[in-house]
């Protein structure tokens, strides 16, 4: 099995906005609702905190995927397998 470390993001990103990022991915929460108010509201109120904008959770996530994925490439670098990362973008006016 494959280990990765478990602080795996840019140093630079403050641990609030990595935290929030990682438990609205693990917990299958859109990005987007921490746009809505009520979101906004509760995390204000309860956690004395400021939500990041959807955007840079959104950047938060990107670069812990790229972390993550240069981890797994460095420990696979000398393994015997064939393994293929796809980054597929999707544009709005089109395919």
């Amino acid at each position: 099995t494959i280990e990765l470390e478990e602080q795996t993001s840019s140093v630079t990103r403050p641990t609030f906005t990595m935290d929030l990022t990682r438990m609205m991915i693990a917990c299958n929460i859109p990005l987007a609702k921490v746009e809505q108010p009520e979101f906004i509201n509760f995390f204000e109120k309860h956690c004395g905190k400021r939500l990041p904008s959807r955007t840079t959770l959104t950047k938060c996530m990107e670069e812990e995927c790229e972390t993550i994925c240069s981890k797994i490439k460095e420990q696979l670098k000398e393994k015997d397998i064939l393994y293929r990362l796809t980054r597929r973008l999707i544009r709005k006016d089109g395919p």
